[in-house]
């Protein structure tokens, strides 16, 4: 195979992880040869922008302590890191269900507590926008949102500074290695041409396609379940209007995100 072109690192993936290693690589590691690859026309375009624009603080991790604290502990370095696309200013409230919930009110206090996680029992206005049928308890908490477009204006600006180059419409097909030129990627454009770059280094950012390579690639033997998500855009009505909303731990509702941006409500 012919070699198009010999990089540093090649990055699969131009969401948010993608495009943040990639600044790193260039910034903190002084990497001068790097690529994202992009399946679509533009940067955080798929997951990073699908994935409810929550900022996690631990509270939704009840079952998985580590990951729950792990987000509490690097919650303040998101927001020092990217403040202009944080939005604060909302009510974030979580939930309780009250039947088939793998999780308790008492138990999500406890939790809370053990992570360092604020919470505190949501005033009796809050508490009226839900059915004491279904919901145990709610609570006030600590939990933001962030801005999906900022944070692409961000990567552009950065990957453009550094000088890494951006490939959209392209999706990365295959990895084998080769003893001397290092890990082969083999790239395909839109119009089903292919190349084959080569890099030391080689980065999977890409989400849900981490089984979608050929190859040698270890990644392709990750078992993973795939599973249809529905996002509903619905006009939320006043008393919910910067409002956010999670409801722990059952199936009353699809995750939502209404047009009045950062209103948001989900189900886990």
């Amino acid at each position: 195979m012919d070699i198009s072109k010999e990089y540093d690192a090649v990055v699969i993936g131009g969401g948010f992880y993608g495009c943040t290693i990639a600044v790193y690589l260039a910034e903190q590691r002084g990497l001068k040869r790097i690529i994202v690859v992009e399946r679509e026309d533009a940067l955080l375009s798929r997951a990073s922008y699908t994935n409810q624009a929550r900022v996690h603080n631990g509270y939704h991790y009840p079952r998985s302590f580590t990951t729950a604290y792990r987000s509490r502990i690097n919650l303040p370095r998101f927001i020092k890191d990217w403040s202009s696309a944080i939005k604060h200013d909302f009510t974030k409230l979580y939930a309780v269900a009250r039947r088939n919930s793998k999780v308790s009110a008492r138990q999500f206090v406890r939790f809370c507590e053990e992570i360092g996680a604020k919470t505190e029992q949501a005033p009796p206005i809050l508490k009226e926008l839900f059915s004491p049928k279904l919901i145990e308890d709610v609570f006030l908490v600590e939990e933001y949102a962030f801005d999906t477009t900022l944070l692409a204006s961000w990567a552009q600006r950065a990957l453009t500074m550094n000088g890494v180059e951006v490939r959209f419409g392209t999706t990365a097909t295959s990895i084998v290695h080769d003893a001397e030129r290092g890990n082969i990627v083999k790239l395909r454009d839109v119009s089903g041409q292919s190349i084959w770059v080569s890099a030391p280094t080689v980065f999977n950012c890409s989400y849900s396609g981490l089984n979608l390579l050929s190859g040698e690639f270890p990644g392709t033997l990750t078992r993973l379940k795939h599973e249809i998500t529905e996002m509903a855009l619905i006009e939320m009505p006043a008393p919910l209007n910067e409002i956010g909303i999670t409801v722990m731990d059952a199936f009353f509702f699809s995750d939502a995100i209404s047009r009045t941006w950062p209103a948001y409500a989900f189900a886990c």
